[in-house]
């Protein structure tokens, strides 16, 4: 076992058995896990990320730089990494932050950088703020990030946008406010998204709490793309058909636990993260694939899983 002050987001490297791990803290700090020994893993290296309460990591293409998003303070760190995976300097080489609220007083008093992602074209880095209600866009540079004009897109008031996923030209964003999955177009020229489409993240009705959209994450299927929703008070994992063309049409829900913040695909098994169940299900992807279409509108599908109990999982992720 190996203690962290509250890891509430990993990242594995590509390449080398690391894990990199943001501690969600008012001085927040990334720590570098080494994970050689599966049985005994031990940090190796701990940098403070200059924001608070980071939540959310993201590497470069290349895996030389590490982007910190920061929820409290709305920062995004620049962390240069060596090619052996460890830290390059002892702070963070560029913090950039932002200015600016949005509609819902309780939650947007400020800017939230939730996380980040590489744009459709792989030239910029964009930040997804729940804050602000926008797409926040820096230019990818070699170690660092040009800040240009800054906004990629705007979405409507009060969304709340918390994570994307990327499909060619197209980004799927999750809004945690609006309960709304909305599809944006990115044009290459202008380094622009607008949104194209929306539809809400489940039909399923709550059951612990009002709904909270969480994570999205594209699936091969065996017909085409699948999208998966974690939707939290409803506690399921929605499922969206993604045709050709990239529009969505909404499957189905499957019972995911208690507050299902994170999930990930880890070889032919998805795993979710109950942060308020205290376990984490595995389900066979297979299933996940071939859930049918729901009978009845707002129906919540049961699929077999195995569980285990781990104290309030905010993160899946492999090694």
């Amino acid at each position: 076992m190996l203690e962290l002050p509250a890891p509430s987001f990993l990242l594995a490297h590509p390449t080398l058995p690391l894990l990199y791990a943001a501690c969600e803290l008012p001085a927040s700090q990334v720590a570098i896990v080494d994970v050689s020994d599966a049985a005994r893993p031990r940090i190796v290296a701990t940098l403070p990320t200059g924001g608070a309460d980071a939540c959310h990591l993201l590497l470069s293409p290349d895996a030389r730089t590490l982007y910190v998003s920061h929820y409290s303070s709305g920062d995004l760190a620049v962390i240069r990494l060596g090619a052996d995976g460890g830290f390059r300097d002892d702070a963070p080489a560029q913090l950039h932050g932002h200015a600016g609220s949005g509609p819902n007083p309780d939650r947007q008093e400020a800017p939230h950088a939730h996380s980040a992602l590489i744009a459709p074209g792989g030239r910029h880095v964009l930040v997804v703020d729940l804050g602000t209600d926008e797409l926040r866009r820096y230019r990818l540079l070699d170690g660092g990030l040009l800040e240009e004009d800054g906004i990629a897109a705007t979405l409507p008031p009060g969304a709340g946008p918390r994570h994307a996923a990327v499909r060619g030209h197209l980004l799927y964003v999750t809004c945690e406010l609006d309960h709304q999955v909305r599809t944006l177009r990115w044009d290459a020229a202008s380094a622009t998204a607008e949104v194209v489409s929306e539809t809400p993240a489940t039909l399923a009705p709550p059951r612990s709490a009002e709904p909270q959209d969480a994570h999205v994450a594209l699936v091969p299927g065996p017909t085409g793309d699948v999208l998966l929703v974690s939707v939290r008070g409803p506690d399921v994992i929605a499922v969206h058909d993604v045709a050709p063309e990239g529009e969505l049409t909404y499957r189905g829900a499957f019972d995911a636990g208690l507050w299902p913040r994170h999930f990930a695909v880890l070889g032919d098994r998805l795993l979710v993260g109950e942060e308020r169940g205290h376990r984490v299900r595995s389900f066979a992807l297979a299933d996940v694939l071939a859930l049918p279409p729901e009978q009845g509108i707002g129906d919540v599908a049961e699929l077999p899983y195995a569980a285990a109990a781990i104290v309030s999982p905010a993160c899946v992720a492999g090694a």
